[in-house]
């Protein structure tokens, strides 16, 4: 049974269930009329769902910040995880009111909700995910968390289940194994489980397999995937998983031990999960970032379908200096996402590696980092530690410009390269005429860098067409910084590329021959033109495409 309608309020809060005098119908997921409070109370009234079962489950998802749970007057839990669910197994009455107080975040732990970078109404504490209670038997799965292992030629998964037994327990819980859409599978076996009544415990099984079908990224395979299911009894519980192999190293991005060329998209809160999918499919991206949130379910699935890489960053604001917090949220967002086979790294913003020299050049803000800065170091490293070791970690910087604005984040395009020993680059193109054009060129500048990992930041969101030109697999790119301008042709795909280069620079033209070798680039030849054209056109030409690049000075 889903829990709809709402009613909300202003509240200030106490050691007890929060009061108030003036109760509002409202989405417990975006209520507009409580932007920039700092705690909110959420009620609302269900009956009894039980028809046949003994006990109810309550589940409340993207709780946010911090939350307190009461049903009918009586206290049954708190929750300050947003990303993952707040379950519990409730006893109710025939009529039922469930009251919830959200507050904002009291440690830096809120991400990017805890910044300017999202507004007001973003930020309210809330219930964004849903609610909703069912009924379910005495001894109830009320988590199950999995994650795949390789060890040598051992593959396999891993599966904690959380059990809440209503009344003594002594059983098995069945674990299984088997290809989505299949109804055989691949691995089965049981693990013991015994409970006193009212007690909650945890159990661990592990699932082999042999041979396993991998799941792939876009372009490069099949996106095969694996449902683990727990039975006890008549309650089950499932997660949908996938196995692959991630190594970064000096070449970059690995995925069962082929390369993957990371463009990727960096995204604010505000899109549904599947527009930021579909967004950057359409933008030739290979990786979306969520800068400093975690998605729902829907976003992991829709990136596991479509074979989208995903880089997630801890939820950590600038000055987090909770050491223990740290290690908590690390480790909960691990277990939360850490089965997705998307997932390709974690981000953690770590603000003793941030940017310390700032230079202008062609029309944008280069930054370079060299990582002996000061500030979060511990917590960071905190987080780092208590990720799981088969996923990349990176340190991983926030929107900072290098001005003294502290609002040009959010009016700047930030394009990153990012190089496996930690360095970083990044161009700044502030918001101007012209500046989706500098945006694509500076891209193509970063591509040419050779930086194994390059994002993109669009403070609007519109710039699609811009970068999924900058994107090309296959580019052709002006290289200005030699002593004749020169074309050069980026190939982020497996196959070798032979083609012909055409350009133009004002009244002046040429072809020039190019073959590029698989991910790689190879420079097809000088320009033969005038040092004072104002717009030079470059054109690729293959067997099975055209690509085009415009300069303008």
């Amino acid at each position: 049974m889903k829990l709809h309608e709402w009613t909300a309020a202003t509240v200030e809060p106490g050691d007890g269930p929060p009061e108030a005098d003036d109760w509002h119908a409202v989405d417990p997921a975006a209520p507009d009329e409580f932007a920039g409070e700092h705690a909110v109370a959420y009620r609302t009234e269900f009956a009894d769902p039980r028809e046949d079962d003994e006990r109810a489950l309550l589940t409340l998802r993207g709780l946010y910040a911090h939350a307190r749970v009461w049903l009918n007057g009586a206290f049954v839990g708190r929750h300050d995880t947003y990303f993952t669910p707040f379950r519990t197994v409730v006893d109710p009455d025939t009529k039922n009111e469930l009251l919830v107080e959200c507050r904002a975040p009291e440690d830096r732990f809120g991400g990017v909700f805890g910044t300017e970078l999202v507004s007001e109404r973003e930020r309210v504490p809330g219930i964004r995910w849903g609610a909703s209670v069912e009924g379910v038997p005495e001894a109830v799965i009320t988590d199950l968390t999995v994650r795949t292992t390789e060890a040598d030629e051992e593959v396999g998964v891993n599966a904690i289940v959380t059990i809440d037994a209503g009344s003594d327990l002594d059983g098995r819980v069945r674990l299984s194994l088997q290809p989505e859409g299949s109804d055989g599978a691949s691995a089965l076996t049981q693990v013991g489980v015994q409970a006193s009544a009212g007690e909650r415990v945890v159990v661990q099984g592990q699932l082999s397999v042999r041979d396993p079908d991998r799941w792939w990224p876009r372009g490069t395979g099949p996106q095969n995937r694996y449902t683990v299911r727990a039975q006890l009894g008549r309650h089950e519980r499932t997660a949908t998983t996938g196995f692959r192999s991630v190594d970064y190293g000096p070449d970059g991005l690995s995925i069962n031990g082929t390369h993957v060329p990371v463009r990727g998209l960096v995204s604010l809160p505000g899109e549904s999960a599947t527009d930021i999918i579909d967004r950057a499919i359409a933008a030739n991206a290979t990786l979306v970032r969520p800068y400093g949130h975690v998605l729902p379910e829907s976003f992991y699935e829709a990136a596991d379908a479509a074979g989208m890489l995903v880089c997630q960053d801890v939820p950590m604001s600038a000055g987090a200096l909770d050491v223990e917090r740290a290690r908590l949220v690390a480790r909960t967002l691990a277990g939360a996402v850490g089965h997705r086979p998307s997932l390709a790294a974690f981000g953690v913003r770590d603000d003793a590696h941030g940017f310390d020299v700032t230079t202008e050049e062609a029309d944008w803000r280069v930054l370079r980092s060299t990582g002996d800065g000061d500030g979060g170091a511990a917590t960071a490293t905190a987080a780092k530690t208590s990720l799981p070791d088969d996923v990349i970690v990176l340190s991983i910087p926030g929107l900072d410009t290098g001005a003294d604005a502290d609002d040009e984040a959010v009016e700047s395009w930030m394009l990153d390269g990012h190089a496996s020993d930690g360095a970083r680059t990044r161009y700044v193109v502030p918001e101007a005429d012209g500046e989706a054009t500098r945006a694509r060129r500076a891209i193509g500048t970063l591509r040419l860098s050779a930086k194994p990992f390059v994002t993109a930041f669009d403070p609007s969101g519109e710039g699609i067409d811009t970068v999924e030109a900058a994107f090309e697999p296959v580019a052709v790119i002006l290289d200005d910084t030699a002593a004749e301008s020169r074309a050069v042709v980026v190939n982020d795909t497996p196959e070798t590329v032979t083609g012909e280069v055409d350009w133009q620079a004002d009244t002046e033209s040429g072809s020039l021959s190019v073959t590029v070798g698989p991910f790689s680039q190879a420079v097809a030849g000088e320009l033969d033109a005038s040092t004072d054209r104002e717009r030079i056109a470059l054109t690729l030409v293959t067997d099975d495409r055209q690509v085009e690049h415009e300069n303008e000075r």
